[in-house]
């Protein structure tokens, strides 16, 4: 039965950053801080602050998209059906982006109108 690359790569690398959690729980100096995500105390300042942090994230899962999109499409060796999933992968991410972005900037407008 053929394993599945995905499925063994993702689980190596979740094994890596369990590790690499545990490992860095285990050390006396790493602690979490107590306000991760920095709120804030006004509901316009939790507002931005958390639409912040999920469009950076938004942005980082798109960035490491476009890379594995890429990366695919480098060696899908004239394979044309994995050349064209590799290539809505990529663009997918862009129009990820893109929305993250219009998100982002709608937010932005209402809680500077609105709230403000």
């Amino acid at each position: 039965m053929k394993k599945n690359k995905l499925s063994i790569s993702s689980a190596y690398s979740f094994l890596a950053v369990l590790a690499l959690g545990l490992a860095g729980k285990a050390s006396a100096q790493w602690s979490v801080p107590a306000n991760i995500f920095n709120l804030g105390d006004d509901l316009d300042e939790m507002i931005l602050n958390l639409t912040n942090w999920l469009v950076g994230f938004v942005v980082l899962i798109s960035v490491v998209a476009i890379i594995w999109g890429g990366l695919n499409y480098i060696s899908s060796s004239g394979d044309t059906q994995r050349a064209e999933r590799s290539k809505m992968i990529i663009y997918y991410a862009f129009i990820g982006m893109f929305i993250a972005g219009i998100a982002y900037a709608i937010i932005k407008v209402i809680v500077t109108v609105i709230l403000k």
